[in-house]
Order: C-alpha cells, then structure tokens, then sequence
C-alpha cells in the first residue's frame, strides 16, 4: 500500500510531502490482484504482443510487480513466451493464449478500460486530503499580481482578494463586459503549486477516470542526470498544477455526476472531482441549461461540508472530497438566481461596478499603449459628452478596448497609421453601439 509521507533522505530524493514511491509487489498495489491481471490481459488482447518492459511501461508499473503478474499469468496459462527482445527477462515477449483471449473478453464485457494501473479509492481520497487546497496560501500580492492588467478600484480588489484567500465560494457578480470573467479566470491561478492525481481510481470493481489531458495540465519534470539511488514515484499518479477548470452556459447536471459510457463500460470523473485541490470557474452563472437553483441545491452538502455524493450506473454512491475554491461569474442580480437560503451557500458576494470616468480614460489609455497610438484625453472626452452622456448610456470595461480595435480595423482597411480623433471615435462607436449618434431615445 502507497503512503503519503516522503522517503527516508538516504533514499537519493529531496522530502516531499506528496511524494508517493512506486509499489514493489501487487500486494503494495492495494488492488486486488484480479483487477492487475485483468487489466494486462486486456492491454495484451488489444495490443497483440509486448514486453515485459512495454507492459510496465503501458501499466505504469514497477518491473518486479510486473514480474510476479506475468510470472502469475504464465503459470495458470494465461500468457506465453514468444520469444525475446533483448537481454534479461524484462525483454521477454508475451502473448495471451486462447484462455487468456476468453478471460480478457470477459473483462472486457464487465470494463473496456485500458491504461495506467488504477489506484484505491481509499488512496485518492486520502491523498486529495492531505493537499487540500484549504492549506494553500494566497496572499495580497499574489492577488495584486494576478489582476494587475485590470483597472478596478482599490475596494473591489481588496474584497476580491479577502474572497480568494478564504478558499470559500465566491460569487462577483456585476454588469457584463466590467472584466468579471477575466477577475475570476486571474485568480484561479493565484492559487498555485502541483499536486498528485491518479490517472484513474477503481472502486467495487468500477473504473473511474480522473486525470484528463484537456483541463489538467502536467509539471514537467526537472531534467538532469539519473539517480540509481534514487527511489522512483509511483506512476500511477501524475503531478500537475492545481487546477482551474472553467465551465460556462454548457454547463448540465450531468457534467456533475460520474459519466458512464456504456459502450466502454467506463466512468468519467465529474468536474469538481477533476478540480479537486484547485479552482473551478462557473462562468454566466444562472444562465447554464440547468437553473441556478438546481446547481446550489446540488451542492448544499458539498460547498458545505467539503464532502460529495456521486452515483454509480448499479445505484451504489461513493463518498468523494469536494476541496474546490468554487468561484461564480454572472451579470444577473443575485436576488434572480436563488432566495437568501440558497445564496448564504455561497459565502462572499463581490460586485465588480462600471468604472468611474478615471478609470475609464485609464483602460482607454493602457489599450492606446498596447495598441502603440498616441492617447488623446480631449478626445475621450468627447467620447463622453456625444456617446454616453447624451443617450444616457453606462460605460462598461470592456468599451475601450473594443473602440480601439475598431480605430486600428478602420486604419488597416484605409491603409492608414491609426490615431485618436472625435472623427475617428464617432466612426467607430457608429458600428459599435446599438443606437447611433444623434438617434433619438
């Protein structure tokens, strides 16, 4: 069985909280021995023929675990020697024999998984455990640094960061095109360091996918010489950075629950499962196909009690961590989404407001900089007095950027160097706004 405490220093490795060193028996394995036969059985059943060393490799086992599986496998007429690759067992080609066709077509029907070894429930629970995101630090300047490309005032910043160094769920509501989006998506990656998740979990017999290569992203390792001394991980277990996974109007209930595929007999994690020890974004909250109302209710016990319920295929429920820094994004009124109830759930409310006309001129003048045109303030006041003032219209965060993209799109088509001009503007916000200048209201 797996630990989670580091290897002694002698052992050529620096400590490691996380560090899980690579089981050297089935027994270390914590599965049951079935499962690991099953498994090489069915790789061995796709794959034709391979090597010792390729069915370590494929597995994500240890040599001497694959020794005693295949030495097992031979002995009750599973497997057999075709011949060899090399020197040394290791290099020895297998092949399963028609008993062990049948035995991995049987497996097949109960589970068409194939890949990395699973791991226990048990371990990954305890190991979601032991680096809860609860215990990763966020501070002020990591906060500062995060939404340093925003313009917002002092207090929304300061409530946004007391919000993400609490871990609690976090709702920043406020009109739309103000960067809520882009404030949520900044933080999730406040919250960083790498943690360890299985590529897959087996739980009464099941297979549960965890590890997904579009939302989970790999710590590259740190190249240098090999160390023979050193004790190697277990490889069932991948390292990546704490997560940030983001989902928005496509959101369903069933994106909550374990996903069986009944052509593969296979679960697919959920998305809080997946996001486990890190960050999950739910963006345009009350506007996904299931009600914001249905998702709070869905997570009562879990935003709660840091625990989920999620449901097999065959009726039986598995108790999992829910350790997520859930932050919700939305342009609708609180009020709208659910009652107080519901809403007190979620523990901090952050209102990102319209800039005021300081901060406007100040995200009209960085865009300018980015954009490599000279700022001309006269003419953003001009920009006031024709297109807001007068058709008593809300600036937005999102406005100079979309005017300055406008003026750069009217220069390149003109095949002319941009510039900051009342002309220039007034052209522009023609094509932007809805209302064109001088409409009547």
């Amino acid at each position: 069985m797996s630990t989670l405490t580091a290897p002694p220093a002698s052992a050529g490795r620096p400590a490691d909280p996380y560090f899980k060193p690579e089981p050297l028996s089935v027994a270390e394995l914590g599965l049951d021995a079935s499962v690991v036969r099953d498994l090489t059985l069915k790789t061995l059943y796709y794959r034709g023929r391979m090597t010792r060393m390729d069915l370590a490799d494929e597995l994500r086992l240890s040599q001497p675990v694959m020794e005693e599986v295949m030495s097992d496998l031979s002995r009750e007429g599973f497997v057999t020697v075709l011949g060899s690759e090399g020197t040394g067992a290791a290099a020895y080609q297998y092949a399963a024999t028609q008993k062990g066709l049948d035995r991995a077509e049987a497996a097949i029907a109960r589970s068409g998984y194939v890949g990395p070894a699973p791991v226990r429930l048990s371990d990954y629970v305890a190991q979601a455990r032991a680096q809860t995101v609860v215990n990763a630090e966020v501070t002020r300047e990591q906060v500062l640094r995060a939404l340093g490309d925003l313009v917002l005032a002092d207090e929304t910043v300061a409530r946004i960061g007391r919000a993400a160094s609490s871990r609690k769920p976090t709702l920043v509501y406020g009109a739309s095109g103000n960067g809520k989006t882009t404030a949520v998506r900044a933080l999730g990656t406040v919250v960083g360091g790498s943690l360890l998740i299985p590529y897959a979990f087996e739980v009464v017999g099941q297979i549960v996918k965890v590890y997904d290569p579009s939302k989970h992203v790999l710590v590259q390792e740190e190249s240098g010489e090999v160390d023979v001394l050193r004790t190697r991980e277990d490889r069932r277990w991948v390292r990546i950075e704490r997560p940030v996974i983001w989902a928005g109007g496509e959101l369903t209930r069933h994106s909550l629950e374990l996903v069986y595929d009944d052509e593969t007999k296979v679960y697919e994690a959920p998305l809080q499962l997946k996001a486990n020890g890190g960050t999950l974004i739910i963006d345009d909250f009350g506007r996904q196909q299931m009600p914001a109302v249905q998702l709070l209710n869905r997570w009562i016990v879990a935003l709660e009690g840091g625990v989920d319920h999620l449901t097999m295929h065959t009726g039986q429920t598995i108790e999992v961590p829910f350790d997520v820094l859930v932050l919700f994004s939305t342009n609708l009124p609180p009020e709208r989404l659910a009652d107080e109830a519901f809403l007190r759930r979620i523990r901090y409310k952050v209102e990102v407001p319209n800039p005021t006309r300081d901060e406007y001129r100040e995200i009209f003048r960085r865009e300018c900089a980015k954009a490599g045109i000279a700022y001309d303030d006269d003419a953003v006041t001009h920009l006031f007095d024709i297109w807001y003032d007068s058709h008593r219209r809300e600036p937005r965060g999102c406005h100079p950027r979309d005017i300055v993209e406008a003026l750069v799109d009217a220069a390149t088509y003109e095949g002319r160097a941009p510039v900051i001009s009342n002309t220039a503007i007034d052209e522009a916000c023609n094509t932007y706004f809805l209302r064109p200048m001088n409409a009547p209201e």
